[in-house]
């Protein structure tokens, strides 16, 4: 599994890093099972089968959409161990299709479980041509019958195929999938909006729909929402001989962001090999703070094989410079595992998934020069460069499982494990493999954190936008900033994919001092961490204008707002050239109120920031040190 070292020192340490990250789980089909730590099922006899998405239950079932080449809607349930649900399907198996009296074949390529383990997924379906299809499941794997037809929702959207290839859920129910539509010439991004029942959202572009043409055979793969409630979609314009990445922004009602991008749009040509190239982007992932990375593969022009190219952008769609492990500062971080760059090995990255510490995975495919494809998984720190202090050695896992190749496809995390699906065999039989994980042990978002001054007392409120086996919140005060002294306690929601909000009122705050409040947020298993801090103060009044402490500040920049700002406060921090660097939302009930913002990251200069709601803006400068 892993290349050979020079010598016996690095040996001893690949393999007590090996054996704590990055090698297979053999707790997952663990022996006497022929393939501890990795399970291969022949699902459909003489048929290819590749597992295409994988999601999790919160009590860890693990179900995988699979693709096969007789095209039915295939779901796999296993139990955390890697045995097969029996509950699920038959057999731990689902193979449907919309109608098989009209010989309707359908091909899963996304999945995403709800909080009541129902199950959707997105993909499609035809006859004739190819529709969008949304396929609900209640937990048994049976179709949900309120939902759609008979758990079916089909839509066609251009004059050919349209296919879905991923979906998400907003934290009101409704349902994103973004695929591509053919205009009858070639293919445009494509997103439509469900209801939670089925229906089409009439509200969001035109009857649910939006289709945007960018250049060429256009292409999306993926599709994420802010926290401020616009749509990200990322997939490849003029896919072909000169693809490139491709992001598209969209307001909550589906129109094109114009501050994002050029228009709404932002395209990257990695120009791998320095002759330009061709570029096919496979995934996305928003981070927390809004920053997007994209990942897929890259073909050089003078060369014959692809690398992984993986890229961040900013909020406002431009590529990150603080993403440089490659020691540039274009955004971008080719990986080519070849040596010889005459003579390259082939690499794909087909998925990516974030831990809550950063970190990012990649998942995919490799092939060494004269070997097979095997699975692949690459980890890269924050800013790009390879984790190779604590993952597997090197921050590569190259995993040559069996005597066949092996495809990788899909990538997930939980709860201690990288799950890693595709194909292997001829015909390719469906493979799912779990390896050992050390990201952090809290998964939690805490994406709000603000105070209201009511009178004597202070309403805490905050909002999660995922949960993963967090057990409470504790409320901490401090008179000075240094001991802090529980006074509460809030129950968490425990598991959650969607905005959970709280809130928290200190009955009797200092009224000669400043209070300062934090989250000690705590998981089922007694690990924490702390939020930011966030400063009421009493000793004199709240400004009727919008006040900024301290400043110059270094870290966390405490923002007090003036009463009278009511529902839907969108904070921006602009730089001096008018780009917008950061974002964020939050409701208000018209009380005065305090909330702090993360500007570590910013680099040294003046900024202004700005705060709306409705028809009320309010301006204020500070400098970040």
């Amino acid at each position: 599994m892993k290349k050979v070292t020079s010598t016996l020192l690095a040996l001893f340490l690949c393999l007590y890093l090996s054996a704590q990250v990055g090698t297979l789980d053999e707790t997952f089909n663990p022996a006497p099972a022929a393939t501890p730590g990795y399970v291969i099922n022949n699902l459909h006899a003489a048929n290819a089968d590749y597992g295409k998405a994988i999601a999790t239950h919160l009590d860890g079932r693990i179900v995988v959409a699979t693709y096969t080449t007789n095209e039915f809607m295939t779901l796999v349930r296993y139990l955390p161990n890697g045995t097969l649900d029996a509950s699920f399907g038959t057999g731990g198996i689902v193979n449907l299709r919309e109608d098989d009296a009209e010989n309707n074949n359908a091909v899963p390529f996304a999945i995403t479980v709800l909080n009541d383990n129902s199950i959707l997924v997105a993909g499609f379906s035809y006859d004739a041509t190819k529709d969008f299809a949304l396929l609900k499941l209640q937990q048994n794997g049976t179709p949900d019958p309120a939902f759609g037809t008979d758990g079916w929702v089909l839509t066609p959207i251009g004059a050919g195929h349209d296919e879905a290839r991923a979906i998400t859920v907003q934290s009101d129910g409704k349902i994103l999938v973004a695929g591509f539509s053919h205009n009858g010439t070639n293919n445009d991004f494509a997103v439509v909006r469900y209801e939670a029942d089925g229906d089409l959202d009439g509200g969001f572009g035109t009857g649910g729909i939006v289709t945007t043409a960018i250049s060429g055979n256009d292409e999306a793969a993926g599709v994420a929402v802010q926290q401020d409630g616009k749509i990200i979609v990322g997939g490849t314009s003029n896919k072909g001989p000169n693809g490139d990445y491709t992001a598209v922004r969209y307001n909550a009602n589906g129109t094109l962001d114009n501050s994002y991008g050029t228009g709404g749009i932002a395209t990257i040509d990695i120009a791998n090999g320095g002759a330009g190239s061709n570029d096919e982007c496979y995934a996305m992932i928003l981070q927390v703070d809004g920053k997007l990375l994209m990942t897929g593969e890259s073909y050089p022009i003078a060369v014959t094989n692809n690398d992984i190219a993986t890229i961040r952008l900013t909020t406002t769609g431009i590529p990150d410079a603080t993403f440089n492990g490659d020691g540039n500062t274009d955004g971008i971080i080719v990986f080519d595992y070849a040596t010889n760059p005459t003579v390259n090995s082939d690499e794909d990255g087909r998925s990516i998934a974030l831990q809550s510490d950063g970190k990012i995975i990649i998942g995919g495919g490799l092939e060494p020069i004269g070997e097979d494809f095997r699975f692949l998984l690459l980890r890269y720190n924050t800013n790009g460069i390879l984790d190779a202090a604590s993952f597997d050695g090197d921050g590569i896992v190259n995993a040559d499982l069996t005597a066949d190749e092996e495809f990788g496809y899909a990538v997930h995390l939980y709860d201690g494990r990288i799950y890693l699906s595709g194909g292997t065999g001829d015909p390719r039989n469906f493979i799912l493999a779990a390896f050992e994980n050390d990201g952090t042990p809290l998964p939690l978002v805490l994406s709000n954190f603000y105070a209201n001054k009511l009178s004597n007392k202070v309403q805490l409120q905050w909002q999660t936008s995922s949960e993963e086996n967090v057990k409470q919140f504790i409320v901490e005060r401090s008179n000075d900033g240094k001991t802090y002294k529980a006074i509460g306690q809030v129950a968490a929601s425990g598991n959650s994919s969607t905005t959970k909000n709280y809130t928290y009122t200190d009955q009797s705050p200092f009224m000669s001092a400043n209070n300062y409040y934090r989250l000690l947020m705590q998981d089922i298993d007694g690990n924490y961490k702390y939020s930011k801090t966030v400063i009421i103060k009493f000793d004199d009044e709240l400004s009727a204008n919008l006040q900024l402490f301290p400043n110059p500040v270094k870290d966390v920049l405490q923002v007090q707002i003036p009463n009278g700002l009511n529902g839907t406060i969108g904070l921006q921090i602009i730089d001096m050239n008018g780009r917008v660097i950061k974002r964020n939302n939050f409701a208000s009930d018209g009380n005065a109120l305090n909330t702090p913002l993360d500007v570590s990251t910013l680099v040294k200069g003046v900024y202004i920031l700005k705060v709306q709601a409705g028809s009320t803006t309010l301006i204020s400068r500070f400098t970040k040190n």
